[in-house]
């Protein structure tokens, strides 16, 4: 069966392509068809990390140019990519019949295989474009650093997510800590405020600790998931992608990527 999960954040720069790229690797060695794609539209850059110049983009899907058969990049490490594109008015503010389009060829490509997963790298913060990819997904994964204002932020996008689709259910992953307890305790002090005054519930899916490794990866473009699986870095993504897909979907009665989240009449 084939589920979207969505990776997204409060606010920029606390590691959410590198998370989601190496999530996307992750689940391809759970033995998943995987689709990465980068909704991030003019700061997409999941091609990068992956050592891949795509010739055509969503921008291309959206525009009717292209299908996605012919957009998608097939990568050494076996992960599909669809890169998101260039900063362009028209895609970081697309109409529903738009946004359509690229959830219906999605679904007719991963629904032709048994056990497919389609992760989605979805731009920060609360923008309307953002909101309703992660709304699309069952799963939502919401990056979170030790900094207000990124507590602030992935509060503020939580709550507006909450609001416009009911949604409960959100898993929180703590990057850039200095040791897995660290990672809990972040977590548990973002769950106090977030309880407090949301009626949600936050799965904790792990952490991933500050790493040089990761750094040269990301220069290298080569993710450690293909260049070392058996590293401690790898093993821990492969954790997390196991514990994501522990945690409880949400259903949603408006645009997703596969009809089976949707709510039944």
């Amino acid at each position: 069966m084939a589920e979207a999960i969505a990776i997204t954040s409060g606010k920029g720069g606390v590691g959410k392509t590198t998370v989601s790229v190496n999530l996307s690797l992750a689940f391809r060695k759970l033995d998943n068809h995987t689709l990465l794609l980068d909704t991030d539209m003019g700061m997409a850059n999941s091609h990068v990390l992956l050592g891949v110049n795509p010739e055509y983009t969503l921008e291309n899907i959206l525009n009717n140019e292209k299908t996605i058969s012919e957009v998608i990049v097939k990568t050494d490490s076996g992960v599909e990519l669809v890169s998101g594109g260039s900063a362009s008015t028209d895609l970081l503010n697309l109409t529903n019949d738009k946004r359509y389009i690229v959830l219906n060829e999605i679904e007719n490509h991963l629904l032709k295989h048994e056990k497919a997963k389609l992760v989605v790298d979805i731009a920060a913060g609360a923008e309307d474009n953002s909101v309703v990819f992660a709304k699309a997904c069952g799963r939502i994964v919401v990056i979170i650093v030790g900094e207000p204002t990124s507590f602030v932020d992935s509060y503020a996008l939580i709550k507006t997510i909450s609001q416009k689709s009911e949604f409960k259910n959100f898993c929180i992953l703590v990057n850039q800590v200095d040791s897995n307890k660290m990672g809990i305790d972040l977590f548990k002090r973002f769950e106090a405020i977030t309880s407090k005054f949301l009626d949600v519930k936050l799965s904790y899916v792990g952490c991933v600790n500050y790493s040089l490794q990761i750094k040269k990866s990301i220069v290298n473009r080569r993710p450690l998931l293909v260049s070392d699986p058996k590293s401690d870095i790898s093993m821990n993504f492969l954790k997390i992608a196991q514990e994501i897909i522990k945690t409880p979907k949400n259903v949603w009665g408006g645009l997703s990527f596969f009809n089976e989240q949707k709510k039944r009449a």
